[in-house]
């Protein structure tokens, strides 16, 4: 059977990740998470890269303790490990989009 163009597979979607880490972190702040972006951040790049959080925690040569704080919210954008902020930019994600949406959403 062929494909038909524009299907989403595995091999073919490509997920917008600014916008999922928006919808995320939006749904985060709306549950109370004091640093929703972060969080965002992490869980995204973590469902997009499809590993299990140890795996990724290794990855990102971090505690899994630390990655489960990152993930909670508890850890302010500005703190995020350098290896994470190396994933933003090699997953197209836009750090003034996530900077502006971190402010507009604890109040700044």
């Amino acid at each position: 059977m062929p494909e038909t163009p524009g299907a989403v597979t595995d091999d073919c979607y490509k997920t917008n990740v600014t916008t999922l880490t928006e919808r995320i972190a939006i749904r985060l702040a709306a549950d109370g998470a004091e640093h929703p972006v972060a969080a965002a951040v992490a869980i995204a790049l973590r469902g997009i890269g499809r590993q299990e959080r140890n795996q990724f925690a290794e990855s990102l040569a971090i505690a899994p303790a630390d990655l489960h704080a990152l993930e909670a919210g508890t850890v302010p954008l500005a703190a995020l490990p350098k290896t994470l902020w190396a994933l933003v930019h090699e997953t197209d994600l836009e750090p003034v989009v996530l900077v502006n949406l971190d402010r507009r959403l604890r109040g700044d």
